[in-house]
């Protein structure tokens, strides 16, 4: 998909805006905002896979703290390193998002 959004970006910063017709400059517009519901909804699945970690991470700090041992050390350990992770993953998409919306200004002026 983020292929597909990068080649959609250099396409739109590449067109003449002067030459293009009404209908097709819609169709690009409808496109582009088809695109961007799409980077939300992938966002927000992430956000939503972000604060499962947290208040898993959170429960595993609880449960280390109340019976300190080995296993919960790793347990933590392991969902600190999965949050980072995520998080790594979700400012790509985030870029890739932000990158949208520039194209999308382009269109839109």
């Amino acid at each position: 998909m983020e292929k597909r959004i990068r080649d959609r970006i250099k396409r739109i910063e590449k067109l003449d805006m002067d030459l293009l017709s009404d209908e097709e400059i819609l169709a690009e517009k409808k496109e582009i905002t088809l695109l961007i519901e799409a980077m939300q909804q992938e966002l927000l699945r992430r956000i939503i896979v972000i604060a499962a970690v947290i208040v898993s991470i959170t429960i595993a700090v609880v449960g280390l703290l109340s019976y300190p041992s080995a296993p919960m050390l790793f347990v933590c350990l392991a969902g600190v390193l999965i949050l980072i992770a995520v998080l790594i993953q979700y400012t790509q998409k985030y870029k890739v998002f932000n990158d949208l919306y520039k194209a999308a200004d382009i269109l839109f002026k």
